[in-house]
C-alpha cells in the first residue's frame, strides 16, 4: 500500500474515491472478520489479534443489556452483532448499500433482526430525534472523517446521544506513519485502484476533540495497532 502527505487539494473526489473504496471491498471485509473469528489470515499474527479482541471485550463491558446504541459507519454489521448479542438494541447505520446488505444478512444469520435496525444515511445527518441512544460506537470510522470537519461530525454524534450516555471509539492512530496524519493511501481490490483518506489522531488530539464536542474521557488506551477512547457525555 502506497501512503502520501494529504495535501488538502479535491477533498470531494478523495472522499468519493474513498467510499467506492469500501463499496468494492464490502465481501473483503466479510472475510476480514471471519478471518478474525477463526484466527486466519491477518489474524494469525497474535499481535494484531490482540487489538480487535480487546476492542471486542471492552464493548461488550461498555454496553449493557436493555440499551438503544447507535453504531455509526456499521459496515458490514459484526460490532452491530456483537452489541445485539449483549442485549442491546442497535441502530446500525452506513451510507453505502453494499454495507446495509451484508450487515443485514449477518443479523438474519445469527437470528438477531428483532435487535438489529439498519439505516442507509451518513454520520452527518443523522435521521434520530435528539438524545435518543444511550451510546455510540465509532469503529474505524473517524479516522475516515477529514480532519477540517471533525468538529461537525462529532456534534452530530453528540446529539443522539442522552446526557451521561457512552462513546465508544476504536480506530488506528498516530505512530509515525509513512504519509504523514493527514494521508492518502492507494489501495487496490479486485475492481481497481482507489485513493483512500485516512487521518491519524494522536491520544492528544482525540481527547481534546471529545471532550469539546462530547464529554468527558474515561479511558484512552493504546495498543500495539489501535487506540481505544471510551467517553461520558457530559
Amino acid at each position: 500500500m502506497k501512503r502520501k502527505k494529504f495535501e488538502g487539494r479535491e477533498y470531494n473526489g478523495v472522499l468519493k474515491s474513498t467510499r467506492a473504496y469500501y463499496d468494492s471491498f464490502s465481501e473483503g471485509y466479510v472475510r476480514f472478520y471471519e478471518n478474525w473469528l477463526k484466527g486466519e489470515g491477518e489474524f494469525s499474527d497474535p499481535t494484531y489479534r490482540e487489538g480487535y479482541d480487546t476492542v471486542a471485550n471492552l464493548l461488550s463491558k461498555t454496553a449493557t443489556s436493555g440499551e438503544r446504541v447507535i453504531d455509526i459507519g456499521c459496515g458490514v454489521g459484526i460490532w452491530s452483532t456483537l452489541l445485539a448479542e449483549k442485549g442491546a438494541y442497535v441502530a446500525g447505520l452506513d451510507d453505502l448499500p453494499s454495507m446495509i446488505r451484508k450487515s443485514a444478512e449477518g443479523s438474519k444469520a445469527f437470528k438477531l433482526k428483532p435487535r438489529i435496525s439498519l439505516f442507509l444515511s451518513d454520520g452527518f445527518h443523522l435521521p434520530f430525534r435528539n438524545e435518543v441512544f444511550d451510546g455510540a460506537t465509532l469503529n474505524w470510522v473517524i479516522a475516515h472523517i477529514p480532519v477540517a470537519r471533525n468538529v461537525e461530525f462529532m456534534d452530530e454524534v453528540s446529539r443522539v446521544v442522552r446526557r451521561k450516555g457512552w462513546l465508544f471509539i476504536s480506530d488506528s492512530y498516530w505512530r509515525g506513519q509513512d504519509g504523514g496524519k493527514e494521508q492518502i493511501q492507494v489501495r487496490e481490490t479486485e475492481g481497481g485502484e482507489y485513493v483512500v483518506y485516512k487521518y491519524y489522531y494522536d491520544q492528544n488530539g482525540l481527547k481534546q476533540l471529545i471532550e469539546k464536542t462530547f464529554g468527558k474521557v474515561e479511558l484512552m488506551l493504546p495498543l500495539h495497532y489501535e487506540l481505544i477512547c471510551i467517553a461520558r457525555k457530559v
